[in-house]
This record gives C-alpha cells, structure tokens and sequence, in this order.
C-alpha cells in the first residue's frame, strides 16, 4: 500500500516536472522565434549587406540602387508625408501673406503698415518651408510639391478665401484663423512624433525649436490686433483710427 502511494507520488511529480519542462521549452522557442525574425528583419536595413550583395557579384552596374544606404532612420518614415503637406502649406500661406501684401501695397489701399506686416508674414513662412524641406532631405526624404496639405477641410478653404474689397479688419481675422490652422497642425504632427511606440524625438525637437515659441507669439499679436481693429472700426472717426494704427504697423517692424 505505501509502495503504490510512492509510485503514485513519483509519477506525479515526474508529470509535473515534465509539464513545467515542456513549457519553458515552448516559451523559450517563442522567445527564440521573435528573435530571429527581428534580426532578420534587422539584417534586411543594413547598408553593408546591400554593398556585400554588390560586391560578391563579378559584374554590376552602377545604376544598380543600394536601397538602405540613406539617411533615413528612427521613425521618419512614419511622419515624412505630414512634414511634406505641412512645408506645402506654409508656401501656400507665404502666397497668401504676400498677396494681401500688394493688396493694401496699392496706391488705392495705400496701407503701408499692412503692407509690410503682411508681408513680413509671407518671408517667415516662405522661410519656415524653405528650412522644412530642408530637414525633410537631411533625414533621408525626397520632398514632394504635389503633396497637398489635407487638413484643410472645404469650409475651411471657403471661409478662408481672400474675397474683393479685403478691408483691413477682414484681412487680419482671416490672417489670425489661417496662422492658428498652421499652428494647431504643428502641434498635431509634434504629437503623432512623440507617440510611445515610434517616437522621434528629432523631429520632436525640430518643430519645438523652429515653431512654437514664435507661433504663439505671432498668434497672440494677430488676435490682438483683430481686437484693436474692432474697436477702430466701431468709433465715429473710423478712418483716422486705422490710418494711425497703419502708422503704428509701420514703426513697429
């Protein structure tokens, strides 16, 4: 009776052992298994390997492209397309600026002072694309000028449209919304680089350096100025009050 209780224990316990052994066996092959196929995965982006494969040939050409050796890394592919959109939008805005610019630049507006704001306005955004594009070719991407920015939805673009007789509080409202637009979609491209799982803290870093710090600036005089101009608009001398605040423009440049 106590020899049969033994056996029952010591084949229990050999059929415990035996699970507990399968499985570390089973989670170790797992483990080995998503090893592999990251560094296989891994092997598949190197630049060496591509010269290797080149090089082990008696013959190659030249044209023959070494898809890995760039300068593309981190998760830059991930955001290279909203980059691209976002460095269109700003030489659409700098269009924009520039156009309203000559607007009140003519000897029928003859505002000097929205003039050279406006067009102050146009050279920084042509720059902040000029310097976008510029970052978009050193982390390894092509700039594409056919990529439109898509977060400009229909009644944006019709609200937002430059209509005939622009009166200067009409011109710096639309002005105010459009710079907002650009800043909200720099904050939204900020946070899809900071997200957990594919951050790039490079890029991260390129829009909080080159953006924001001036955008709420320019964002926080526009809506002022938006403000000042009703208040013009409203007083019985409406023309005297913005022929000064033109003046004040013009001197504060």
């Amino acid at each position: 009776m106590l020899s049969d209780m033994k056996v029952t224990v010591l084949d229990g316990f050999v059929k415990t052992r035996s699970s507990d052994y399968e499985a570390n066996i089973n989670s170790n092959m797992k483990v080995f298994v998503v090893l592999s196929t990251l560094m296989v995965a891994a092997s598949a982006t190197y630049c060496y390997r591509n010269v290797n494969e080149i090089c082990s040939k008696s013959h190659h050409s030249s044209d023959v492209p070494l898809k890995n050796c760039n300068a593309t890394y981190g998760h830059f592919d991930k955001i290279h397309s909203e980059l691209e959109q976002y460095a269109n939008a700003q030489i659409e805005a700098s269009f924009k600026y520039l156009l309203m610019s000559s607007y009140f630049g003519n000897f029928m507006s003859n505002r000097d002072g929205f003039k050279g704001f406006y067009r102050k306005l146009s050279d920084q955004a042509w720059d902040d694309a000029k310097d976008l594009i510029n970052f978009i070719t050193q982390r390894g991407g092509n700039m594409n000028f056919n990529d439109e920015a898509k977060f400009w939805s229909d009644d944006d673009e019709k609200v937002l449209q430059i209509k005939d007789n622009l009166s200067e509080f009409d011109s710096m409202s639309n002005v105010l919304d459009n710079y907002k637009k650009l800043s909200d979609e720099a904050l939204k491209i900020h946070a899809e680089t900071a997200k957990h799982t594919e951050a790039d803290g490079s890029v991260a870093h390129y829009l909080e350096e080159r953006f924001f710090n001036r955008q709420a600036k320019t964002v926080h005089t526009l809506a002022g100025y938006v403000n000042d101009l009703k208040r013009f608009f409203s007083a019985p001398d409406a023309s005297l009050a913005v022929f000064l605040f033109d003046e004040y423009l013009q001197t504060s440049m």
